[in-house]
């Protein structure tokens, strides 16, 4: 059913990108969250030692196809291994290589369904040809939380749900594995994915769960490398069954505003977007970025330099903010829109037409 406070042109573009998405969805399914880069040269180093076990979480076993099992010393990859199913369980037959005896070793676990890696608690140090763990007394490696924001969410406690694809650079790099995109309404994770390599493309296939349509639906990115969160300028209302983006013409999230795992602000820049959709006819979203915490005056003028409306007076923190423009009564034609902040002062031209 068509929305009218949604232009023509949006729901002819919404309904192509639906019908691609649905073309591209069967061949994708079965991929993999893109796995970390994982690999180990054995003829690097003159022993090894040979480790059977099992991963476990909360009381659960682990091993999913794509799941990877790795061991360190320091930084250093010493070995990686997938899980095999033996008997109904998932065990992991990993092979340590060194120079020398007595190094410590440590272990990470990547779990493809989420994107994340959880650190071990185990240890074990390294013997020439030891042997360790059997089929049927397997070591137990305990994987703990997982690096990053923890994000989670329960489809079944929502009634509804949508589907986005999409993707994201930073300073102009490629998402990497461990990176993940979260969809959120208010402070509440509605949906959570990590990377799929598509021809090289790295994307993200996220469902969103909501209970009703017209939630407005914010979204996060997590780098792995900086370990920081960031916003996201892009928004989008919550349409039960809705489809936005496909393999082909991905939504691209712009990021903005980095915050530390722990939720400190590390805001990038101060900005004025330019309103959406503009022209508009019945409401148009306007989205601005402040650098520090600041008095915030947003007003509407026109050509006269006449104030039509103020949108926003008063004190916002740092980081991305929106204001929707209701054009309910206002006379076609061009109008400014000009934001303070903190001293500064930046201008957007939009159109009104019917």
């Amino acid at each position: 059913m068509n929305r009218p406070d949604r232009p023509l042109g949006w729901r002819m573009i919404r309904y192509g990108l639906g019908v691609m998405l649905a073309g591209w969805l069967l061949p994708v399914a079965g991929l993999r969250a893109q796995a970390p880069a994982w690999s180990v040269e054995p003829a690097r180093f003159q022993v090894s030692m040979s480790l059977t076990g099992v991963v476990e979480q909360s009381g659960r076993r682990l091993g999913a196809p794509g799941d990877l099992l790795a061991a360190f010393v320091g930084d250093e990859l010493r070995g990686v291994a997938g899980p095999v199913t033996v008997g109904g369980d998932a065990l992991f037959f990993l092979t340590v290589y060194a120079d020398a005896d007595g190094e410590t070793v440590t272990f990470r676990f990547y779990e493809a369904a989420t994107g994340l890696i959880h650190a071990v608690a185990e240890t074990q140090v390294f013997e020439t040809n030891a042997v360790r763990g059997l089929v049927s007394s397997p070591l137990v490696w305990t994987a703990g939380a997982a690096s990053g924001p923890g994000w989670q969410v329960d489809p079944a406690a929502f009634a509804g749900s949508m589907t986005v694809t999409g993707t994201f650079a930073l300073e102009g790099q490629p998402p990497g594995s461990g990176a993940l995109v979260a969809a959120f309404a208010g402070d509440e994770v509605r949906g959570v994915a990590g990377p799929v390599d598509v021809g090289g493309t790295p994307l993200f296939f996220l469902t969103i769960y909501a209970d009703a349509p017209g939630e407005t639906i914010t979204f996060r990115v997590y780098d792995p490398v900086r370990d920081r969160v960031y916003e996201v300028l892009e928004t989008l209302v919550f349409e039960t069954n809705g489809v936005v983006g496909s393999v082909s013409s991905p939504l691209v999230w712009r990021v903005d505003t980095a915050t530390d795992v722990d939720g400190e602000v590390v805001p990038s820049s101060f900005r004025l977007e330019s309103p959406y959709p503009n022209p508009f006819s019945t409401t148009t979203r306007i989205s601005y970025v402040l650098e520090t915490p600041s008095p915030v005056r947003v007003t509407l003028y026109d050509l006269l330099g006449r104030e039509v409306a103020r949108l926003v007076e008063g004190r916002q923190p740092a980081g991305p903010h929106a204001v929707v423009l209701d054009g309910t009564g206002l006379p076609d034609g061009l109008y400014l829109i000009r934001l303070d902040a903190g001293g500064r002062v930046q201008t957007r031209a939009v159109t009104r037409r019917h």
